[in-house]
């Protein structure tokens, strides 16, 4: 089931462009079920990042990013 959601996810019309807007970022995470707080502390994070990730690296897809994010929230 799981998978399915993640799948459906990716078929939502979020621009996947960095820097994404706040409010794109909230959706997605709304979208996930994710609280809004969350979302903020992602998009902030990353926005103080430059929008690249630990190791330097520009990312080039922001809705992977937030991914990840979750997954780590997660497990």
């Amino acid at each position: 089931m799981k998978s399915d959601m993640t799948q459906d996810a990716h078929n939502l019309s979020f621009s996947r462009q960095v820097p994404p807007k706040l409010e794109e970022v909230k959706s997605y995470f709304n979208y996930l079920h994710i609280p809004e707080a969350e979302a903020e502390v992602f998009y902030f994070y990353y926005q103080g990042m430059d929008w690249k990730n630990e190791t330097g690296t520009p990312i080039r897809d922001w809705v992977m990013a937030a991914d990840e994010w979750v997954w780590n929230l997660e497990n």
